[in-house]
């Protein structure tokens, strides 16, 4: 029995051999998607997808943080297009939509608000759970419903036809408020959060290249008056993380997130003038 049961131990091995050989790892995907794997990185970090999952814990580059948002913002119409075109009314289709656009960013932004929102109320820690297992207070959300609400308005008052461009140009300048705030503040170096919009710091040429090619999005989706939408999530980022870093002493990824729906409000209510 001792010769079967070595054969059988060398198969086994052998097969273990071949299945690690299969699987690719980090360095492989490296190898694959070149420039690409920022992107796969950003992508698995900060929307639901979830392959490849070998990225680990790579950091976040912030131009690819930002690239995201053009496809969660397309995402985001076609899920509002595929509810028009089932003939459902305007309004599900909006709310379909702007759910989408939520969804798409695994919820990241809507969660970061209410749990700065609790923190701003004093109701963190209290009953000495996590932000992950505790439930919202009530203010949290007020300001998430309102919020939704406030959305909801915007993008019903316009037109259908406008809405692909005024999603992108959101998901985009969303994601763009998360970008620049980190790069006005002191890297985030502990981030447990799984998901989060936290990004290694971009430098100032590369901020101001992505802030112009953003800017062109958002002028081409509400016009000229996108660059006060730009402003004022820029000013929002300043006030934000400046009240983080008196109070906290630093960044963190619900005070990214707030700023994140600052930056998406702006977009929404600005493309209504």
């Amino acid at each position: 029995m001792l010769p079967c049961a070595c054969a059988a131990c060398g198969c086994r091995a052998v097969l273990e051999r071949r299945y690690t050989a299969a699987v690719p790892s980090r360095d492989d995907w490296q190898r694959r998607l070149g420039p690409l794997y920022g992107g796969a990185v950003a992508l698995v970090h900060s929307t639901p997808w979830r392959w490849p999952t070998e990225v680990g814990d790579d950091p976040r580059a912030a131009g690819w943080l930002v690239a995201l948002g053009v496809p969660i913002g397309a995402v985001a119409w076609s899920a509002a297009a595929l509810v028009r075109a089932a003939g459902l009314p305007i309004t599900i289709a909006a709310l379909v939509g702007l759910a989408t656009l939520s969804l798409a960013s695994a919820a990241l932004i809507e969660r970061g608000l209410a749990e700065r929102v609790d923190h701003w109320d004093g109701r963190d820690g209290r009953d000495g759970r996590d932000a992950a297992t505790r439930s919202p207070g009530v203010a949290s959300l007020l300001v998430l419903v309102f919020v939704t609400l406030v959305r909801a308005a915007a993008l019903l008052a316009l037109s259908p036809p406008r809405w692909l461009a005024v999603l992108v140009a959101t998901a985009v300048v969303g994601r763009w408020s998360a970008m620049f705030i980190q790069a006005l503040g002191d890297p985030i170096t502990h981030d447990d959060a799984r998901r989060s919009l936290v990004a290694t710091p971009a430098p100032a040429w590369l901020v101001a290249a992505i802030t112009i090619g953003v800017a062109v999005i958002t002028i081409l989706a509400v016009g000229k008056p996108g660059i006060l939408a730009l402003a004022i999530s820029a000013i929002a980022a300043f006030a934000l993380g400046l009240e983080a870093q008196r109070r906290d002493g630093g960044l963190s990824g619900p005070a990214i997130a707030t700023v994140a729906a600052v930056g998406e409000l702006a977009v929404l209510l600005i493309a209504t003038i």
